[in-house]
């Protein structure tokens, strides 16, 4: 299940042709040109010239001893050894990181750290700040201007146990750019995530100043004289910031892959946003009921039930007060023509629970010997802890229970739960512990699609088929559609567009109801979820308007959907954010940051689309086309379909809140 693949490298040939060639050089400008050089002090030393001109020379320590007391250390003057080389490759600096311990004792070592010496000559004033996991911020910042606050001798981090709060302005996990308006500049990535959690902290110290830090979590390795341990090795580019995202994601793909063979993307209703927590079975057949006539015949016939049913989180079957077996619903949908799928949150246990009560040792602990709970706004819940045999029965025996029940998909949720740090035995890391709860379910359901959400996003490529790659729609405190929540859905879309090289991606449902919304917002959530080409589930389709229902089940619409190909916005440095705004609910109606131009096409290379979007400020400018482009128009009254218009060559207009959309 986890090896090198390439059936996205042929869809990545097929944007690359119908995107163009961002990373041409302007008139009179050298093209770019990456070598490798050698300075005193540092681990690498990657200079650019021409289009790409930098200096990025990077020096590593390393921190041992205790997680929350580290000693750092020079790598060359330190007893650990750090082996592996950088090589080139094009516009890529690649590195395997391979720590040996060459002294007498036995060292621990908690995190590595590689950080820009002098001056870098990168003329960037923004960066992109990728969340921990699928709810936490991802979009463009401004680089501060001011020193970042170390911690325990390094860059900061936050909002790696789930809590999108704690996310650090000026800190991204996992990988990052650093550019330009034009989107030049450095690419800076892990090239997996297995053993340590990486993030890379950018701020001006006064000058650009880039750290790399493995570890620093609370993580702990030990190594023996003579010990060798591989960690994660890192991809760094210069250039186009777009190609060294796509560059990277393919990296990271070869060595990671995913579930074989890939599983469609997901098409169908979806229960959270309309219900959340207040569901029934006899609401869940009238929904099942209307979806079989209006989504199945679109083939849209997947129906998935979420949370609410169950008794207790770790308790994963229907409450009585549910009204009906897990089993039953299953079998009448499959009646009807649908596919069932349901929700869990399977490495999660209310400490309702008995067994939390009666068996301590199946939860994680922290060093201090108590467990780690998570305060979900209200219950509590402990993570189980994979090294348990029975912890891990709990979780199999009740997951594959609802696969024999009929649910060929399973929407696995608050999967940071798996990924914490914890005293264990045998020693793993959070991440080896993550890899071990994963493997154990890949193993158990191999049929089954799974769909990743509260995930840690790097830590998850190889293990899941879809996945949410932004937060929720919508929640309790504002359950009706709001411009606001699309606005932040749209940005996540965009950004984590690369993603779909690991698996499909999951944008949340459509919501149409309601008049919170307009219709032609309502357009533009549609066109921006379609354009993600992968899970496509409606959330209140009966209850919306036929001229908003028209919309999303249009079938020029449908045909960008489900096809795991993702559309990439043009110039994704091109826009930048001045705050960090974990969730629309905390900032109101603050404007976000998304690029205006996305461009998609079809997994067979046969079809294309371009969407112009207006967001918060409108759009005007001229626009690349593909010859013999037509306008999809929205209906425009109950009754009509999405309609094609001839394209006139000139400037493209946009309202704010609007999207144009061009297909060929």
């Amino acid at each position: 299940m986890k090896g090198g693949h390439c059936w996205f490298c042929a869809l990545a040939a097929v944007l690359a042709a119908s995107c163009g060639d961002d990373s041409e050089p302007p008139p009179g400008e050298a093209p770019c040109s990456v070598s490798l050089g050698s300075a005193t002090g540092a681990d690498l030393t990657l200079q650019g010239s021409g289009a790409c001109a930098a200096d990025v020379r990077l020096a590593l320590r390393i921190a041992t001893g205790a997680p929350d007391a580290p000693t750092w250390t020079a790598a060359v003057e330190s007893s650990i050894r750090v082996e592996g080389t950088w090589s080139l490759d094009g516009q890529r600096a690649l590195r395997d990181v391979v720590l040996r311990n060459d002294g007498a004792e036995p060292v621990t070592v908690v995190g590595l750290e590689w950080a820009t010496l002098g001056d870098t000559r990168l003329a960037a004033d923004r960066f992109l700040h990728n969340g921990y996991q699928s709810w936490s911020y991802t979009g463009v910042e401004r680089i501060p201007t001011t020193a970042l606050e170390d911690a325990l001798g390094t860059a900061p981090h936050g909002g790696e146990d789930g809590d999108v709060l704690k996310e650090h302005y000026g800190v991204s996990w996992w990988w990052t750019f650093v550019a330009d308006a034009e989107s030049r500049g450095l690419f800076v990535g892990a090239d997996g995530a297995t053993v340590l959690k990486t993030f890379i902290a950018v701020d001006r110290a006064p000058e650009l100043r880039v750290r790399v830090v493995m570890g620093m979590t609370g993580d702990r390795i030990v190594l023996a004289p003579g010990e060798e341990r591989a960690l994660d090795g890192l991809v760094l580019s210069l250039g186009d910031v777009g190609d060294g995202l796509e560059a990277w994601a393919t990296e990271v793909a070869a060595r990671h892959g995913s579930p074989e063979p890939p599983k469609r993307a997901l098409g169908g209703w979806g229960s959270w946003n309309l219900y959340y927590e207040d569901i029934s079975a006899e609401a869940m057949r009238e929904e099942a009921a209307w979806a079989a006539a209006q989504l199945g015949p679109a083939g849209l016939s997947h129906f998935l039930i979420d949370d609410g049913y169950e008794p207790h989180w770790g308790a994963w079957y229907a409450d009585p007060s549910f009204g009906a077996e897990l089993g039953t619903l299953a079998e009448e949908q499959e009646a009807l023509g649908l596919s069932p799928a349901i929700w869990v949150a399977p490495f999660y246990v209310a400490t309702s629970d008995p067994d939390f009560a009666a068996h301590p040792e199946w939860f994680v602990q922290g060093e201090d010997g108590a467990p780690r709970l998570y305060d979900n706004f209200g219950p509590t819940y402990a993570a189980l802890e994979v090294t348990v045999p029975a912890a891990r029965d709990k979780v199999v025996s009740q997951l594959v229970a609802l696969s024999d029940a009929g649910y060929s998909t399973l929407k696995i949720d608050f999967l940071f739960g798996g990924a914490l740090e914890g005293a264990r035995d045998p020693a793993l890391t959070s991440l080896e512990a993550y890899a071990l709860w994963m493997r154990t379910l890949r193993e158990a359901l191999p049929e089954v699609h799974l769909v990743g959400c509260g995930a840690p996003i790097l830590p998850s490529v190889g293990w899941v088929d879809s996945m949410r790659v932004g937060p929720d729609i919508a929640f309790t405190l504002l359950p009706e559609p709001q411009w606001d929540f699309i606005a932040s859905e749209a940005r996540h879309n965009a950004f984590r567009a690369t993603t779909d090289a690991f698996w499909a991606l999951d944008p949340d449902v459509v919501l149409l109801r309601g008049d919170g919304i307009d219709d032609a917002q309502a357009w533009t959530h549609v066109v921006s979820a379609a354009m993600t080409g992968g899970n496509y589930l409606l959330g209140d389709g009966r209850q919306a308007s036929a001229r908003r229902l028209a919309m999303a089940v249009d079938p020029e619409i449908l045909a960008m959907t489900r096809d795991r190909v993702a559309a990439r916005p043009d110039g994704p440095a091109s826009v930048v954010d001045d705050l960090t705004p974990p969730t629309p609910l905390l900032v109101g109606g603050r404007p976000v940051a998304i690029p205006h131009v996305w461009r998609k096409s079809s997994a067979d290379g046969a079809r294309s689309w371009v969407a112009v979007f207006g967001w918060e400020t409108g759009f005007s400018g001229q626009i690349e086309l593909p010859t013999g482009a037509e306008e999809l128009v929205p209906p425009a009254a109950d009754g009509e379909v999405v309609t094609r218009e001839g394209v006139v060559a000139g400037a493209v207009d946009v309202p704010r809140h609007g999207v144009r959309l061009f297909a060929h």
